[in-house]
């Protein structure tokens, strides 16, 4: 479940989308365009849903700021159309719009399913996904769950629910595939989120520390050097998420490389040498 955030001043079309939706995604509703871009900074939202019209006018000047300042943003249209929008409605594209809903044209349950399933297929989700499609499914699901849910701050035993496992059992099957036990993997996750949001390059460490509820800055600069040593600024200029998953894939090949070192000082009581596993 990822956080998208909206500004739909009609009822009806909040609550078309809500409807939709469902459970899949939690919805930050916004009432201005303000609020809206404060939520961006504060939580970790990758898609947003607005009506460019809202309070009766186009803002299109505002989208282009929201896009400017978050560009890995998925920003969505939903208005009503009328045949004095439609030179707007072109303008739209190039002010950062990725999707356009017409209301009571493309706002079924199928299709607002369908937008915002294309718009997650350019999002973190996705492309941590495609990075591991030789791995083994109930350890894929279980790494992009720990993405998806970074915001939430779920326990081990709650994570292993979710995955409809027993905590023992999703243990075992991590290790065996040589990735980190749960509690492990759910901060890997809150980093590679933390990592994409570091794209942005009007982020600053801080306020991505508050989004994803680390107790200060300094423990979430602590956490980076810990898991990819390196800091918010240096992931950032290494290619942010994509950096944070391949240092993931890096420390699961690194458990899987054995190798074996001389050991002339360890014995074993019948006197053979003995090779370690490290």
């Amino acid at each position: 479940m990822g956080v998208i955030a909206t500004l739909l001043p009609s009822a009806t079309h909040l609550q078309r989308l809500r409807a939709a939706i469902r459970d899949r995604h939690e919805i930050v509703s916004c009432e201005n365009w303000t609020q809206l871009a404060a939520a961006c900074g504060d939580k970790p939202i990758r898609v947003v849903v607005v009506d460019f019209y809202s309070h009766g006018r186009s803002r299109l000047e505002a989208l282009r700021k929201l896009k400017y300042r978050f560009p890995r943003l998925t920003i969505i249209g939903y208005v009503d159309f009328a045949p004095d929008r439609v030179h707007d409605l072109f303008d739209a594209g190039r002010s950062g719009l990725d999707a356009l809903i017409i209301s009571d044209v493309d706002d079924s349950t199928r299709g607002l399913l369908a937008v915002v399933g294309q718009a997650e297929a350019r999002s973190l989700g996705a492309a941590v996904r495609r990075s591991l499609e030789s791995v083994d499914p109930s350890v894929r699901e279980a790494v992009l769950l720990a993405v998806t849910r970074a915001h939430e701050r779920i326990s081990p035993t709650q994570f292993a629910e979710l995955l409809a496992l027993h905590r023992r059992t999703l243990g075992k099957r991590l290790a065996a595939a040589g990735f980190p036990p749960p509690q492990r993997l759910i901060t890997w996750g809150r980093i590679i989120v933390a990592a994409h949001m570091l794209e942005d390059p009007h982020r600053s460490a801080n306020s991505v520390a508050t989004a994803l509820d680390f107790p200060s800055g300094s423990a979430f600069r602590n956490t980076c050097q810990r898991y990819l040593h390196a800091t918010p600024e240096r992931i950032r200029a290494r290619g942010g998420a994509a950096y944070a998953v391949q240092a993931l894939l890096r420390s699961v090949t690194d458990s899987h490389d054995v190798r074996t070192v001389p050991t002339s000082n360890v014995r074993p009581a019948s006197g053979r040498r003995l090779s370690l596993a490290i």
